[in-house]
């Protein structure tokens, strides 16, 4: 609290005679351990997360009312490097809370840096600006009755000022644009400190595992990264990679990135601009505080025209399903927003909505509820009318029933006038072949009462009906061909079965003649006399007996082959 109330206090000059600047450097004393936390116990966590929001207004009082926050926030980073690194015993290893307390300030201080250099840079613009209106007005107060050739040199003479103050000021935000890319992150104190970061945030091998520690680390990368865009695009794969990584039980982490996401989105829009599906690919993470969040940000930077809504849009309109409340809230209030601009949005992105849409596993009134939601924000004949025609002209893409019943639905949804029905019935060839499904001519027909209700022109009552009868036809014969291939292939299946059946039979037999057939044969047959055989006695076989009865077998195995 204290250090919030001291954030109101202007900043002191350097006057060692002065109170104020003799108090105020006693407060910065005091700001300063604060800041450091060589109070917090390292093996106590509470501590350390109770010193986070301490330290940060600590900091920030730090650059609000210090001559020079540089050079203290200098000694803090040396104070913090000193407590970690300056250990005199033979340890190779750091506390990790102290760890990560030093990245916090790491990143908030490099932050603050960024926004002193502009708050630095505004004072110069208003300092310099004020100099040239004071000159202007003394040129003005000054001037007497002249003569016409003396006043025209007065006015050369204030254009030259003017243009002089104007290059100053161009100069001016040179300097602070190569303050901020190179100077603060690039050869900066806090340049030593980053490669111990980057390892930290990678975290290659797992050595790291503290929650506390990744995402103070991950934190302070993101703070570093809003001030340079060099930075920014070199690191920009290591942060999302972190994001991947993640652990699914350590939601905060993940939260914390979405929203490091979006002040880097808006900071820097095109280095974000490929990584873009990725953060639309966090509106399906399992926590409902990263969803939340994702929303958020992309409602933020959509709203401000700094992300492109067209191509992961789709991911927008599942929230409008989504098991939480304020996300489904959220995500309807983003496209009523959208739906009060002037370009139509809403109307441009529906094909991509129902064409993506179709292409996933949904359930059917998942479907259509959004559509339903989605599809009334169609206000205006002509995009009725516009729409109504692209999706007919994406029945023949479909390659399921239940994806027509989804774009037949789609189109009962719209408003009806004549040349909806007239765009039907010319492309009645695109989607005729799919009025057998039940759903499809539910769909149609829903159509067709409601143009019925609104149809005052004779003519038009008579389309309407020649159509109707059309869809009737073409459902029954549909119907019937349905129900034709359906019995072809019930009898294609029985006959398949029964050829299967015989071929097993055969087989079995042709397996029984084989081992007839490689019986060893008798070698001698003994002769008997036929008219002192006895009436019971079987006559013998002959050798040609077994010949013939092995060709038999040979010659029905090669018939049922053929």
């Amino acid at each position: 609290s204290a250090a919030c109330a001291l954030q109101r206090v202007a900043r002191a000059k350097v006057d060692p005679s002065s109170a104020k600047y003799i108090i105020l450097d006693l407060i910065s004393e005091r700001l300063v351990a604060i800041a450091r936390g060589d109070w917090c116990d390292d093996a106590n966590v509470d501590d350390t997360n109770a010193w986070f929001c301490a330290a940060e207004q600590s900091i920030n009082a730090i650059f609000t009312i210090c001559p020079s926050p540089e050079k203290v926030s200098m000694e803090i980073l040396l104070g913090h490097q000193q407590v970690i690194f300056g250990t005199s015993d033979d340890s190779s290893t750091a506390s990790t809370l102290r760890l990560a307390r030093f990245f916090f300030v790491l990143g908030h201080i490099a932050l603050k840096l960024l926004m002193y250099t502009e708050v630095l840079s505004s004072s110069v613009r208003r300092a310099n600006a004020a100099k040239t209106v004071k000159k202007q007005e003394s040129a003005s107060t000054g001037a007497t009755e002249n003569s016409e050739s003396k006043e025209d040199e007065g006015d050369d003479a204030i254009e030259a000022e003017l243009g002089l103050a104007a290059q100053a000021e161009a100069e001016t935000e040179r300097k602070v644009a190569e303050i901020s890319e190179n100077e603060i992150v690039g050869r900066g104190i806090i340049s030593l400190f980053t490669p111990m970061l980057f390892r930290v945030v990678a975290n290659e091998n797992g050595t790291y595992s503290s929650p506390v520690l990744m995402q103070s680390a991950t934190l302070a990368l993101c703070k570093c990264m809003c001030i340079s865009k060099s930075f920014c695009e070199k690191h920009l794969s290591l942060l999302f990679s972190v994001l991947a990584k993640a652990p699914n039980d350590d939601q905060d982490l993940r939260a914390n990135i979405v929203v490091a996401l979006g002040d880097l989105a808006f900071r820097f829009p095109n280095e974000l601009e490929p990584y873009t599906p990725k953060i639309y690919a966090c509106l399906r993470d399992k926590s409902i505080r990263v969803r939340r969040h994702t929303l958020m940000v992309l409602t933020h930077l959509i709203l401000n025209d700094m992300v492109k809504v067209k191509g992961q849009v789709c991911e927008i309109a599942l929230c409008l399903q989504d098991n939480e409340s304020t996300i489904r809230d959220m995500a309807r209030l983003l496209f009523h927003e959208l739906s009060k601009r002037t370009n139509s949005p809403i109307y441009n992105l529906l094909p991509d909505i129902v064409s993506q849409l179709s292409q996933l596993d949904l359930k059917q009134e998942v479907f259509r509820e959004i559509m339903q939601f989605l599809l009334s924000f169609i206000k205006k004949d002509r995009q009725n009318e516009m729409l109504l025609e692209k999706l007919v002209l994406r029945f023949p893409k479909c390659t399921t029933i239940n994806q027509k019943a989804d774009l037949a639905y789609c189109i009962a949804q719209l408003k009806v006038n004549e040349k909806g029905i007239k765009c039907l019935n010319d492309n009645f060839k695109l989607y005729k072949d799919a009025l057998f499904d039940e759903d499809v001519l539910k769909n149609f027909m829903s159509f067709i009462a409601k143009a019925k209700k609104n149809a005052t022109k004779p003519e038009t009552k008579q389309a309407l009906q020649e159509l109707e009868e059309k869809f009737t036809e073409c459902a029954a014969a549909g119907m019937e061909n349905v129900n034709a291939s359906k019995k072809a292939a019930r009898a294609k299946k029985r006959a398949a079965r029964r050829v299967a059946r015989k071929k097993v039979e055969w087989d079995e037999s042709e397996e029984e003649e084989n081992a007839e057939a490689s019986d060893p044969e008798p070698e001698d047959f003994e002769e008997v006399d036929e008219e002192n055989r006895p009436a019971n006695a079987q006559p013998v076989k002959s050798e040609r007996s077994y010949t013939t009865k092995r060709r038999s077998g040979r010659s029905r195995s090669a018939a049922l082959t053929a």
